[in-house]
């Protein structure tokens, strides 16, 4: 009576465990046949940085009639705005491919009877984010530049590149040093140059964009400096020569950095002509005779005007 018992119980588990087997292949064959709303979304590619008003894609709808078109789903809000059947750029700064790489925009096509919906996949294609905030000259001039060789931009393009690169960081003289109203006094020239007033630029960081105050016209032979020991010692030249340069606020941009800081780093110059400085109690710096890697010499009082620009990320061929 045992032994009949277990063999029953067996055939029992047996056709239970077929008939599981019978329901998950339905219910393969019924997956198979199925949609997958993945396979309609229509994929649009775009360089990031575009322009606000800038043309995305016309939207193609299957339905007939007069037709309403609304935006009920962005994965960045306001991103992308609709112009009638259009789809437009509308907030360009989510188009940054290293903060958005894809944007997701869901759209509604209603007529008095029927309703539609559309999913678009808005792949942002990556470009040199340098490049994407110069224009005319400039644009040319970086182009045309070689690894290592600085570049000279207007101070708007410098703004850009400070307020819209991911991840930047300002050091030497800060804005508010900078633009506090104070006269540019004359500092003289042939010397290199650093502030020590503690604003230096981070561990692992590139190293890109430079401007200072130039007391000369035709300025020639400058060179920017790094240290990553201190504002006294240590500085070797970032790049080549920067260009000649008028009087006056000058702005910069390297081409093709590749290495970061490994530590905290000065940001200095040596300057062959007289460059400017303000008064500021609370700075310092410090310098050297000649284009010198040692500041020996220092001076309290005044802050130099002179700035780096870095980040942590590389947005740049």
């Amino acid at each position: 009576k045992i032994f009949i018992t277990m063999k029953t119980q067996c055939m029992y588990q047996l056709c239970f465990y077929l008939c599981i087997a019978l329901l998950v292949s339905c219910s393969s064959e019924d997956d198979s046949n199925s949609s997958n709303p993945s396979d309609n979304v229509i994929t649009i590619n775009i360089d990031e940085y575009p322009s606000a008003g800038d043309l995305i894609t016309t939207i193609n709808s299957s339905l007939e009639g007069n037709l309403n078109y609304s935006i009920t789903f962005e994965t960045s809000s306001q991103a992308a705005i609709l112009n009638g059947n259009e789809l437009r750029v509308g907030d360009w700064l989510a188009f940054d491919y290293e903060t958005n790489d894809h944007l997701f925009v869901t759209i509604e096509v209603s007529n008095t009877s029927e309703t539609e919906v559309l999913e678009y996949n808005i792949a942002i294609q990556d470009v040199d984010d340098i490049w994407a905030f110069l224009s005319g000259n400039t644009r040319t001039a970086y182009e045309d530049a070689s690894p290592g060789e600085w570049v000279w931009i207007t101070e708007s393009e410098y703004n850009d590149l400070a307020n819209y690169l991911v991840e930047t960081t300002k050091s030497g003289a800060t804005d508010s040093q900078m633009f506090d109203g104070g006269s540019v006094q004359n500092i003289g020239g042939s010397r290199t140059f650093a502030n020590a007033n503690g604003n230096t630029m981070p561990s692992d960081d590139y190293f890109f964009a430079f401007k200072y105050y130039s007391w000369s016209s035709n300025a020639a032979s400058n060179r920017v400096k790094l240290s990553e020991t201190s504002t006294e010692s240590s500085f070797s030249s970032v790049g080549e020569m920067l260009p000649e340069h008028d009087d006056g606020f000058n702005h910069f941009v390297l081409k093709g950095v590749d290495s970061k800081t490994t530590s905290e780093a000065y940001v200095g110059m040596y300057a062959s002509v007289s460059i400017g400085a303000k008064n500021d109690n609370s700075s310092t710096y410090n310098y050297g005779e000649g284009n010198t890697a040692t500041l020996d010499d220092s001076a309290t009082g005044k802050v130099l005007l002179q700035q780096g620009l870095s980040t942590t990320l590389k947005q740049w061929d």
